[in-house]
């Protein structure tokens, strides 16, 4: 019985690797079969190492990959920045001279207003509508001050203007229908 059960599990690990078994195994032929067994335990032990190793090298990759993304988020963020001190800069100037009691003219604000805005456009985000502006009702980039609906593509004046970066809407625009609601 046990030759029996040997020679069987000879025939199903040559038969797994893809070779054709050979005969039946003769009685004394253990020896053999002992060393196709043990060069079978070695094939299985370096392919886990290779997966091992093509798993370490996968896991550097994706810590090398999300670094990288990373730094060049804090590039653009940095290029922003840099865009922004300067106006940013301005509109702190005025709120000191606002907090004096001095008078700060609102040309000056709106001024910087527009070029803050303006900085903001080339790293793309785009403002939707303006104020007092009659539009098509999009309840995308739309939103209705105060109760009811609004079929789409009713007309809507916009009251405070909204904000989109790329096709994302961050922010959506205040209106209310020609009736005022």
């Amino acid at each position: 019985m046990d030759t029996e059960r040997t020679g069987y599990l000879r025939r199903l690990l040559l038969a797994l690797v893809g070779k054709e078994p050979p005969s039946p195994a003769q009685p004394g032929d253990e020896a053999g079969l002992r060393g196709k067994v043990a060069e079978l335990e070695l094939e299985l032990r370096e392919r886990d190492q290779r997966i091992e190793a093509m798993k370490a090298e996968y896991a550097t990759l994706e810590t090398a990959k999300q670094r990288a993304a990373a730094t060049a988020g804090e590039g653009e963020l940095e290029r922003l920045f840099k865009k922004l001190a300067a106006p940013l800069s301005n509109v702190a100037a005025l709120a000191g001279l606002a907090e004096e009691g001095r008078e700060v003219a609102v040309s000056d604000l709106l001024d910087l207003f527009r070029g803050f805005e303006k900085d903001l456009a080339r790293f793309g985000l785009e403002r939707v509508g303006a104020v007092s502006e009659e539009a098509p009702f999009d309840i995308a980039v739309h939103q209705r001050m105060s109760g009811g609906s609004v079929r789409p593509g009713s007309v809507v004046t916009i009251r405070v203007p909204g904000y989109r970066f790329g096709e994302k809407v961050l922010l959506k625009a205040l209106v209310t229908t020609r009736n005022g609601e």
